[in-house]
């Protein structure tokens, strides 16, 4: 029973890490669209502002999800 224990341990590390990634892959994908829509027209640049605020409100840890 001492191998399945470890294996759950495992398993619980591997949904960790991705859960980690996904959270960092949103600011990331947010902050890279913004900065493709900050050339675009008034309306672009106005949804770019919000990405931005976005993804700054998410490195600060005030979203923990989308």
């Amino acid at each position: 029973m001492q191998h399945r224990g470890g294996i759950m341990v495992w398993i619980v590390i591997a949904v960790v890490i991705l859960g980690i990634s996904a959270y960092f892959g949103n600011e990331y994908r947010l902050d890279r669209r913004a900065h493709k829509l900050n050339s675009g027209t008034e309306e672009d640049r106005r949804l770019a502002a919000e990405m931005q605020d976005i993804a700054r409100k998410i490195d600060e840890g005030k979203y923990l999800y989308r």
